[in-house]
């Protein structure tokens, strides 16, 4: 049984999936005429509505493969000009694995013009290796059902909010060039295409440890070597250890997750800060994210006590990619007027939340699982660490971008930018501002265990309320929220003491289960958390409720 046989139950994965199965007549490639000869076809079946708002950023696409070749959907088959493409997310056709290219080809002009996580509109020579389509990147993987599904994929959604589309659209190209010679990067990249697999076909038996093992083995014997300078291995390596960090916290491997970050990190150290290119920078970066998860679940956060590293910089531009590229002395001589928009607003957001994440670190640094605690000395040191914190976060606060009162506050509008690019932008820019306000909650829970809330802990919460309620007013009736919230709202609900605030904060979080790894736990370890306090009356760790329902820790992710 492969791990792909559960497409063979279409009806029954289809409905886990919350999609229509439509087995239609026309395809828009070859493939249709090889899965059905012409007098067999099947009739369309005919839609009583659109249903693909349901898939997550890791739906599935039309054109995969095998049996699954047939499937269809009425929003791959409509009419751009009939399209509403205000109501398109940011990825085009929200939730489907469609190459990014070849969707925004089929993307009515404003979309394309407004679509901030692509903000860049890249010349096939800007891309860090010779460009083709989804399509064409499949022939060396004709025989890999694992390898095409990553081909046809969109960002993790651990990068949504994040990252930028077209900027994951490259380094996937870029990946899937490394795994044509390399063995490392294609195991890891097939072990993380069976685990998302297997979690949407609800079946974790279905996932195949064997490409787990190779990769993990192959990036074990680069231990003792130094890579202190640029080398294909070492960008091999780094590409690997994502995905194996990603898998692991996922798979709440969290012990195995840690390793793997600190064997990240080590390569981070040893390497000349200046070697880095910008697609390994690019890798580090999102390991930080990752890292960032991990240490609420344990976690050593190496990455983020970097602070004056190159990892607190500036995600790298799409201009540094042209530059890698053999072709991007000649063909990136502009820079796109939506490359300038993306710099210039969403960047300085970026970096603001990845100082957050820095300050998340530094709290989970002094939670009992990292220090020792409960002593008159501990319990002295540990309040002088929390004002030094507070200290830094009034800093950070009063730093923030200036963009970003404007944006919470719905003040951007079409009299200023595109809608989606506003809207986009205001979006994102509260998620990262609700995430540094849950940093002062986190704080207080950490620190002030059994004090009441201090009024900027008060003012906290209730801008986390405020800003989870307007991301969630303006989103379609079957969006979720974006994953970079689930640890606000995570922080709310432990603090929250209205029983219809407790229901809808729970609500949201099982809404975002679709592209947060651990939604589901996360909802039943507040659910307890909240149990659990009431009955005390006093403020309970959540680690050790995981601990004690689920005998794990696991990142919130």
């Amino acid at each position: 049984m492969t791990v792909f046989s559960c497409f063979n139950y279409r009806v029954d994965c289809g409905a886990k999936l919350n999609i229509e199965c439509v087995w239609n007549t026309s395809r828009r490639d070859a493939n249709a005429q090889i899965a059905f000869p012409s007098n067999q076809r099947p009739s369309p079946t005919a839609q009583g509505g659109n249903d693909t708002g349901m898939l997550s950023d890791w739906g599935l696409s039309a054109s995969i493969f095998g049996n699954f070749s047939s499937f269809d959907y009425d929003y791959l088959t409509r009419d751009p000009s009939t399209q509403d493409w205000s109501q398109v997310a940011s990825d085009g056709i929200p939730g489907l694995f469609v190459d990014s290219l070849d969707a925004s080809n089929r993307e009515s002009p404003s979309q394309q013009s407004q679509d901030i996580a692509g903000a860049s509109n890249l010349d096939m020579a800007e891309l860090p290796l010779p460009y083709s389509r989804a399509d064409d990147e499949t022939v060396p993987f004709q025989d890999d059902e694992l390898m095409q599904f990553f081909i046809q994929s969109v960002r993790p959604p651990i990068l949504e909010d994040v990252e930028a589309s077209k900027k994951w659209l490259i380094i996937r190209h870029a990946m899937v060039d490394m795994a044509r010679n390399a063995s490392m990067v294609r195991d890891a990249i097939s072990a993380f295409s069976a685990l998302l697999i297997a979690r949407k076909c609800n079946n974790d038996s279905l996932g195949d440890q064997r490409h787990y093992k190779n990769a993990s083995d192959a990036v074990a014997a680069f231990d003792t070597v130094t890579m202190a300078d640029y080398s294909q291995d070492r960008q091999h390596v780094l590409v690997a250890l994502f995905f194996l960090c990603y898998i692991d916290i996922l798979g709440v491997q969290m012990e195995t997750a840690h390793l793997n970050l600190k064997r990240a990190y080590t390569v981070f150290q040893k390497g000349q800060k200046n070697s880095f290119s910008a697609i390994e920078r690019q890798l580090l970066l999102w390991i930080r994210l990752l890292d960032g998860r991990a240490v609420s679940a344990g976690g050593e956060g190496m990455f983020l006590a970097d602070n004056d590293a190159i990892l607190t910089q500036s995600s790298p531009s799409h201009n540094e990619y042209a530059i890698a590229s053999p072709e991007g002395s000649t063909a990136n001589d502009d820079d796109s007027v939506e490359d300038a928009l993306f710099q210039t607003l969403y960047q300085p957001g970026l970096d603001f939340f990845q100082k957050v994440q820095s300050f998340s670190g530094r709290i989970s640094k002094i939670d009992p699982w990292h220090r020792a605690r409960g002593t008159v000395e501990d319990e002295i040191e540990v309040v002088n660490i929390g004002v030094a914190i507070s200290t830094g976060l009034r800093t950070l606060y009063s730093q923030r971008p200036i963009l970003m009162d404007l944006a919470v506050a719905g003040k951007l509008t079409e009299s200023h930018l595109s809608a989606h690019l506003a809207s986009s932008i205001s979006r994102t820019f509260r998620t990262y501002l609700s995430n540094f306000y849950a940093a002062r909650v986190h704080l207080h829970r950490v620190a002030y265990k059994t004090l009441p809330l201090t009024k900027e802990a008060e003012d906290a919460l209730r801008q986390i309320r405020t800003l989870a309620h307007q991301i969630v007013a303006d989103l379609g009736q079957q969006d979720n929220l974006p994953v970079t919230m689930l640890w606000p709202l995570l922080m709310l609900g432990v603090e929250e003491a209205e029983a219809e605030e407790r229901i809808w904060i729970r609500e949201q979080i099982l809404r975002m289960e679709n592209v947060a790894g651990n939604a589901r736990l996360t909802t039943k370890v507040l659910e307890e958390v909240q149990l659990r306090q009431d009955a005390a009356n006093a403020r309970v760790d959540i680690r050790s409720v995981q601990q004690s329902v689920f005998n794990s820790s696991f990142a919130i992710v």
